[in-house]
């Protein structure tokens, strides 16, 4: 008895060793690029480049700001485009007690803006960065230009998200313990496979892991905080799906037609069903990961949809 306790302590201190390790290599390929805004809640790390009109980029869940490093080079010849990371992902910080849910972080965003004194801005949101987008929409109208949703999370789900739906981990001391044990060793093993299906049908690009921030979400704060994202989405979208009917700026909504990690159809229906002035697209054979793969396509979309911002709706 004696000795197999001995055993399991000791593949438990080899793995958190491991998880540390793996998180201080992680950190060392990355510093913050951007400014650090203290807010309610948290610090929002940022990235601003162009001039123009203000263009909030929010990512999606596991990402961060470098997801949309090249998109926002591509718009940044039109807009002010702003790249942050959303409370507890990359190098924004998320204090302990603060709420994942999509109104605080929603409330965190916007005093963001804020005091950076962007007074008005439009709003392009991927995944579940598209689900807190709207939240934005719903709490400050006056703010909100436009919102464009680029393979968006819209209405609780009703199956998992593919790879993802590992991260949905209710109890609060299962998740602190995967997270700095077994995730970041398996995400190591699996890693690969799993970023894979994210992106299916289209191919990684071989930048993604550095230049598009990839790598970070094999992180184990990136897992925690994650899993939280994950747990207070369903009740998120819940209470702000009746609402979806009341926001009044143009909203669009752009979609992979092979997505396999969030249903095309169920999510766009959500959102026309409550604004029929609302446009979706598809785009042929793309996947989940169109910010990435599909940039100039993404660009575009967010052009056409803000173009609208000055024509009766």
């Amino acid at each position: 008895m004696l000795i197999a306790l001995l055993i399991i302590i000791s593949i438990f201190a080899a793995l958190i060793w491991f998880t540390a390790k793996m998180d201080s290599s992680i950190e060392s390929a990355f510093t913050p690029s951007g400014e650090l805004t203290p807010v309610d809640g948290g610090i929002i790390h940022w990235q601003k480049q162009g001039n123009g009109t203000a263009l909030v980029l929010i990512h999606g869940l596991l990402g961060n700001s470098n997801n949309f490093h090249e998109l926002a080079k591509t718009l940044a010849s039109r807009y002010t485009v702003y790249c942050v990371d959303r409370p507890g992902s990359g190098f924004s910080s998320r204090y302990k007690g603060t709420s994942a849910s999509f109104e605080k972080q929603s409330k965190m965003i916007l005093e963001w803006m804020e005091k950076e004194g962007i007074e008005k801005a439009s709003i392009a949101g991927h995944s579940m960065g598209g689900g807190i987008a709207l939240r934005m929409a719903i709490d400050a109208p006056e703010t909100i230009r436009s919102v464009s949703l680029l393979c968006p999370l819209t209405t609780p789900l009703k199956g998992g998200a593919g790879p993802l739906s590992v991260l949905y981990i209710p109890n609060e001391f299962v998740r602190t313990s995967v997270a700095k044990t077994i995730a970041s060793p398996l995400r190591a093993k699996l890693g690969r496979k799993q970023i894979a299906r994210i992106f299916h049908p289209e191919p990684v690009p071989t930048s993604f892991s550095i230049g598009g921030g990839g790598l970070l979400a094999l992180h184990s704060r990136s897992f925690y905080e994650g899993s939280r994202d994950t747990v207070s989405a369903q009740g998120s979208l819940h209470r702000q799906q009746s609402y979806y009917n009341k926001i009044k700026c143009p909203i669009g909504i752009l979609y992979g037609e092979k997505d396999t990690i969030l249903k095309p159809d169920e999510h766009i229906s959500a959102v026309t069903s409550a604004k029929n002035t609302a446009v979706s697209e598809i785009i042929p054979d793309a996947g989940h990961m169109i910010p990435v793969t599909q940039i100039q396509t993404c660009a575009d979309f967010i052009i056409k949809i803000d173009s609208k911002v000055n024509l009766s709706d």
